[in-house]
């Protein structure tokens, strides 16, 4: 079965798309997947089952990105195509059919994606990783647990916590057996000296990944008692690996994007999209958090 997936570009929708996929693994055993991404999300399919051919497009003006996806397919026969853009151009490719996605802010993307293939099927969103990716990555947690994953930083600001707050958070009394895992990519680093002054604290004992890829993070995130931070990809991810994910929202729809499965969101105190997430309390986290442990 020859399938086309045009994926999404952001990366917390392309985890959570990767449950379609996963679906489709297990209900035929002899597909194939061509898949269209941006350059963000390449790296989260690359080890993925039944893998054909990957076409990475990068955003060009007046849509022009547009000819590049159509070069790639309009010359193909498919069996099926799964558009998560709501694109026109699916409808101009030959296939036997064709599933065009189109979403909306009333429910969750996992509830939207059941209904989108009409299945009552649990779906679970799901990252591959090789052996290598495991091996590797594992060494540079050995003989640290308990663990605690910690993603301080999103795409946007707003959905951040204050650094500040995660060095109280974590310098409390009941964290102090714990190995922090700090996750991230350095350019989202909003205050560099704020960010070291957390990253040398004498009282928290830390791993640094920043920089380390999505799909790398897997495996360490399989060994987290836990992970805390924003509505971001790695949020997402973590959740995806059932590691008990904590995700602190504020301005996003947390109805929509929520981490999926036995997770749990702390919500700021003020929802209003003008706030950011300053009014949530350490004491709030610690309490959720507490709760759990």
């Amino acid at each position: 079965m020859k399938i086309l997936f045009i994926g999404p570009t952001r990366i917390g929708d392309t985890i959570l798309s990767s449950s379609i996929i996963n679906f489709y693994l297990q209900k035929y055993d002899d597909c194939n997947f061509s898949i269209i991404t941006s350059p963000f999300a390449k790296n989260l399919y690359m080890k993925m089952p039944a893998l054909a051919e990957v076409l990475v497009v990068n955003k060009r003006k007046l849509g022009l990105h547009w000819l590049d996806i159509l070069k790639f397919t309009i010359f193909k026969k498919w069996d099926l195509v799964i558009d998560l853009r709501s694109s026109a151009l699916s409808y101009l490719l030959f296939a036997k059919c064709k599933k065009v996605f189109k979403g909306n802010n009333n429910f969750h993307k996992i509830i939207q994606f059941q209904k989108f293939l009409n299945t009552k099927q649990k779906l679970s969103p799901k990252i591959w990783y090789s052996f290598e990716d495991s091996s590797k990555n594992l060494k540079k947690i050995l003989n640290s647990k308990p663990l605690i994953a910690v993603a301080p930083y999103s795409n946007w600001f707003k959905k951040d916590w204050s650094i500040k707050n995660y060095k109280t958070l974590l310098e409390n009394k009941i964290f102090k057996n714990h190995t922090i895992v700090l996750a991230g990519i350095n350019k989202d680093v909003r205050n560099k000296k704020e960010f070291n002054d957390f990253l040398n604290s004498p009282n928290l004992n830390i791993i640094n990944l920043f920089d380390l890829s999505l799909r790398e993070m897997v495996p360490i995130f399989e060994r987290c008692d836990f992970f805390i931070g924003s509505d971001s990809g790695l949020m997402h991810l973590s959740a995806s690996t059932n590691c008990k994910t904590f995700a602190l929202f504020g301005p996003t729809n947390d109805s929509v994007y929520a981490p999926w499965g036995d997770h749990k969101v702390i919500r700021s105190d003020k929802n209003d999209n003008d706030y950011g997430l300053e009014k949530l309390s350490v004491e709030k986290v610690l309490n959720n958090i507490k709760d759990y442990l």
